[in-house]
């Protein structure tokens, strides 16, 4: 029975023409994704290491009663949320490729899809995906040079 199960399936695969092969550049835009997923989580640890730093920066400064580095830092620190505030905006317009599944695990750090932002990214090209990918990545990494230049 499960011979006959297994050739049925493979008729319906050769009589359908199989699984669609992807094209080389939408298997390069799911690169780019991946890219952008795991950037993504650095980006975020790192501005929350950053975040904790100045913090706890502030904190000493405030208590040995050092007012004008309290302030210094706390000007870093506004920086920090802005940059944090434009991470997230950032996140909640990202669009992913129909289709191609990953993980977006990166510990306390979420995710929420558009589910009507997919569907619209459904009748895109391979290379529209592709350019959207890269754009997306090239935001990232713009924001992620601007969170290392902030020394503390």
């Amino acid at each position: 029975m499960k011979k006959l199960i297994y050739l049925f399936v493979a008729a319906a695969l050769v009589a359908c023409g199989g699984p669609a092969e992807k094209s080389e550049t939408l298997k390069q835009a799911e690169k780019v994704h991946e890219n952008i997923i795991s950037l993504s989580g650095e980006v975020a640890d790192m501005m929350h290491s950053k975040v904790e730093v100045i913090e706890g920066k502030i904190e000493t400064a405030s208590a040995a009663g050092d007012s004008l580095m309290a302030a210094q830092l706390g000007i870093l620190n506004d920086k920090l949320d802005a940059l944090h505030d434009r991470f997230h905006e950032w996140e909640e317009n990202m669009v992913e490729i129909p289709g191609h599944t990953h993980s977006h695990d990166h510990g306390d750090h979420d995710h929420h899809h558009d589910h009507v932002q997919q569907n619209i990214m459904e009748g895109l090209s391979d290379q529209e995906h592709l350019d959207i990918q890269q754009e997306q990545l090239d935001q990232l990494n713009a924001l992620k040079q601007e969170l290392e230049s902030i020394e503390i």
